[in-house]
């Protein structure tokens, strides 16, 4: 490996964490308001949007188990943005029909498992430890860049063109994000920095030894408990929008405030995890959460619920990268750094599958209110067991 990583590879890894959010950035609010406009019921939504994450949740631990063992992972990543672009841009051409639907979602979010982590792998086998925060919070903020770009291009697109044309866009930014991988240097990337190992420790330690770890389970817990909370609220609310009379382009813009807040917290969290620690960073995510679903209750302006958007700038734009941060501690020097991030994003898969339909259910019998009030109780439930429950996890030495 290069001890000295080139720009032109950091650009590449930068580039795809733009050109993948490009991709999927704001498919789901607009899948959900072109169902809608399809004559489905909110429950009806909520299940396919719940597809999706089951799909990312039967694959997830697998796919961090196997970019720990895959040697080519830039390849992996080409091709799970193929599959990605392919599965979206089909979606105006099949039948609207829930076993149409439902299935292709599935299968679009098993693909997507694999992102989080081999993502996650070219980082550290770019960076090292050492300069893995600083790199991650630049990733996030062009992963962001790639949100806010994904959230413009369709206001504008859905406004002249309409929904369907936005799926096809999905297609082609998926070629460019495949392309992005050849400007990341195999002699740049230290296969072994890339699962959680150091230069010192070769030899991974058995998933017993990191299971037991009691700083794991708590973080398991707390981020499951955060993404049940956290994972139906953008569609839920890009659906209130409608509800409360806004537009279509008006939908598009709940992603672009949020995106907008993002971009420069991932920026600052990616700095503040190495100056004041990990667990302080993730607080502030953590404690953001259930204040933000708990304003949309309190407003019945759909202007006022996009500009509230922002708050999940805060949260979002922190978790990114100090999970990241966190994962890459608790597995310095024992590997299986890959494994655990998928083990971490099962939890949030978790709460993709079950958080959209609790979330469905919940405004199809009692509405918009009471589906606020339940998951605003427990997000605070996850925010008390975090702060009460994980400690820090930055290590004394915080070197290579």
């Amino acid at each position: 490996m290069n001890t000295t990583p080139s720009r032109r590879s950091f650009f590449g890894l930068n580039a795809a964490n733009f050109l993948q959010a490009e991709m999927v950035g704001v498919v789901i609010p607009v899948l959900n308001g072109f169902l809608r406009t399809a004559g489905w019921s909110y429950d009806a939504i909520g299940v396919a949007t719940a597809a999706a994450g089951l799909g990312t949740l039967a694959f997830q631990a697998l796919a961090g188990w196997l970019t720990d063992r895959w040697k080519w992972r830039r390849a992996a990543f080409s091709a799970a943005s193929v599959l990605t672009g392919i599965s979206f841009a089909a979606i105006p051409r099949i039948p609207r029909t829930h076993v149409w639907i439902d299935s292709l979602l599935f299968f679009s979010g098993a693909i997507q498992s694999f992102f989080g982590p081999l993502l996650g792998a070219l980082a550290l086998g770019l960076a090292g430890h050492r300069l893995l925060n600083r790199t991650m919070g630049a990733n996030q903020g062009w992963n962001h860049a790639g949100n806010i770009a994904a959230a413009l291009l369709a206001m504008g697109v859905v406004s002249v063109l309409g929904l369907n044309a936005l799926f096809y866009s999905v297609g082609v930014f998926s070629l460019f994000a495949a392309a992005s991988m050849l400007l990341i240097r195999a002699q740049d990337l230290d296969e072994q920095l890339a699962t959680g190992l150091t230069r010192e420790r070769r030899q991974p330690v058995r998933w017993t030894e990191l299971l037991g770890d009691p700083r794991v389970l708590f973080l398991f817990l707390a981020i499951f408990a955060f993404h049940l909370a956290n994972a139906p609220i953008l569609p839920t609310v890009a659906l209130y929008v409608k509800h409360l009379g806004g537009s279509d382009k008006l939908m598009t813009a709940t992603v672009l405030t949020a995106q907008l807040v993002m971009a420069p917290v991932s920026l600052a969290a990616g700095r503040l995890c190495d100056s004041v620690g990990r667990k302080p960073v993730m607080a502030a995510a953590f404690v953001v959460l259930p204040v933000r679903i708990l304003s949309y209750s309190l407003v019945s302006n759909p202007m006022a619920v996009v500009w509230l958007q922002g708050l999940d700038g805060i949260g979002a734009g922190i978790y990114g990268v100090a999970v990241v941060a966190m994962a890459a501690d608790l597995t310095r020097g024992k590997g299986h750094f890959n494994a655990l991030i998928g083990l971490f994003a099962s939890a949030v898969a978790v709460g993709g599958v079950l958080g959209p339909l609790a979330s469905g259910l919940l405004v199809q019998k009692f509405g918009f209110r009471i589906a606020f009030y339940g998951f605003a109780l427990l997000a605070a439930g996850g925010a008390a067991l975090f702060l009460f429950s994980v400690p820090e996890t930055r290590p004394a030495d915080a070197g290579q």
